[in-house]
């Protein structure tokens, strides 16, 4: 890897530093406190891990999904945030899909000196429109993220988690979303029983 590579790689890595701290707006819009918000770097990082794990199965199962795509969509599905911010959803839809274009630009931006930049703008071009496997698993893991978030916080209103099916058409989705909302999983907790063994 040459020096001016390097330099280039090392120039976007340190401005996703950014994207630790960016909380992400639509919970603070909806009233939460910055601590009961997760960042954009968080919500990106857990929304990559379930891709994976969700894209892995339904592989097993002999869908047609290629996982590493998944993966590399989920971890770059907001990264133009850290450029442009983190704007809420309603704020989206009252702009009239304005800030799409923006996001477009900032992701344009942020890549433009990057020896990978094709793959990543033509991954986000594909996450926008939803129309292929790997697409839906990435919003529906941004969608189950977002609302596992929500649910940590009692006053939280999670109707909007019901209403995205129809951008994804999974219907494990909805079942997803159910046993989330009705507290049918909760999160792993076996070794805190052997503890109690000892």
């Amino acid at each position: 890897m040459t020096k001016s590579v390097l330099q280039k790689i090392l120039k976007v890595f340190l401005t996703l530093q950014w994207a630790k701290e960016l909380p992400r707006q639509g919970f603070i819009a909806l009233g939460f406190k910055r601590n009961e918000a997760d960042s954009v770097a968080a919500h990106s990082w857990a929304t990559a891990m379930l891709a994976y794990l969700f894209a892995t199965e339904l592989k097993r199962k002999g869908a047609k999904v290629d996982v590493d795509r998944v993966v590399k969509m989920a971890l770059f599905h907001d990264m133009a945030e850290t450029i442009v911010g983190d704007v809420h959803t309603h704020v989206k839809k009252m702009a009239g899909g304005a800030f799409r274009e923006i996001e477009r630009v900032g992701l344009l931006e942020l890549v433009k000196d990057l020896p990978s930049k094709a793959e990543i703008i033509e991954l986000m071009d594909d996450y926008e429109k939803r129309e292929s496997i790997e697409a839906r698993i990435v919003k529906t893991c941004d969608n189950l993220d977002a609302l596992a978030q929500a649910k940590s916080v009692p006053a939280a209103k999670i109707k909007y988690f019901k209403g995205v099916y129809n951008l994804t058409k999974f219907d494990w989705h909805r079942d997803a979303v159910e046993m989330i909302i009705k507290d049918e999983v909760e999160p792993y907790a076996e070794w805190e029983k052997s503890n109690d063994k000892h």
